[in-house]
């Protein structure tokens, strides 16, 4: 097909397959979009392959590991700094040893305007100390020891109702966003009701990213979260244990292995189905 040729790589959302059948459209220098009609309904971000075949390979595994969860982590910083008329002066990331949050981190930490606190457990908390992207570590079973007299905005990755509770009857007035992300905890989802402060929100990245496509006209969005994520994978280098392994086996064993919340917080693992 013009514009593709065979043997090269491309990045995007791919299934656990040896093999995907995909319908070229809009073949660009840089990517292309799977026009196929049964996919035709999803947001167009899932459509979306990037020919990468300039791509450090070195890096290749990292990227696929963050990359997705660092775009999210863009996307939320990106919003929460949209309003500029009242920003927070802290922000709350619960889970915060999750890759997600620790790509936020580093984005707000670098931004500097904001304290940005991170929520985690007792286990993890000497990592999320370590990786130098939060002002204040917090445990979960200590969140009294938030400050309470700042302008907040709370981040929610974890999807604990008791954590979510805790911090809404901590925060009070001081809590200006409470955006819901991920469920890190799916044991212990759902949120309690009558909670003080504002109604927390689901935070849709695909939506966001059409926002931003409209926004900054083409290309605009990869390139700017292309410039940042290259500045995010220059720091992981002293803390991202990358584990690789092959096979449908391994694979579940995997699956379940991050499931159960058995993986230390440092690692990350690419997993390819042939063994």
């Amino acid at each position: 097909m013009p514009g593709l040729t065979e043997g090269q790589r491309v990045y995007g959302y791919l299934p656990m397959s040896t093999l995907l059948v995909v319908t070229p459209g809009r073949v660009g220098d840089h990517s292309f979009v799977d026009a196929s009609t049964h996919r035709a309904s999803l947001p167009p971000v899932y459509n979306q392959y990037l020919l990468v075949d300039g791509v450090d390979r070195s890096r290749e595994a990292a990227t696929a590991l963050l990359r997705p969860l660092f775009a999210t982590a863009f996307l939320i910083d990106d919003w929460l700094t949209e309003d500029d008329a009242t920003p927070p002066e802290q922000i709350v990331l619960a889970s915060a040893s999750s890759k997600t949050a620790l790509g936020l981190a580093y984005l707000l930490h670098e931004r500097g305007d904001a304290s940005v606190v991170g929520l985690t457990s007792p286990g993890n908390a000497g990592f999320v100390e370590s990786v130098g992207y939060y002002d204040r570590t917090v445990t979960y079973d200590r969140v009294d020891d938030v400050p309470v007299d700042l302008p907040t905005a709370f981040v929610d990755m974890a999807g604990d109702g008791r954590v979510l509770g805790a911090v809404h009857h901590h925060l009070g007035d001081s809590l200006r966003t409470s955006c819901l992300v991920g469920v890190t905890h799916w044991e212990q989802g759902g949120a309690p009701a009558d909670l003080p402060g504002p109604a927390p929100s689901f935070f849709f990245a695909p939506d966001r990213v059409e926002k931003r496509r409209a926004d900054w006209g083409p290309g605009g969005l990869d390139s700017r979260l292309g410039e940042a994520f290259d500045r995010f994978l220059a720091s992981v280098d002293g803390w991202l244990e990358i584990v690789e392994r092959r096979g449908p086996d391994e694979m579940g064993a995997t699956w379940l292995e991050v499931l159960e919340g058995k993986a230390p917080p440092q690692r990350g693992y690419v997993v390819s189905p042939s063994s």
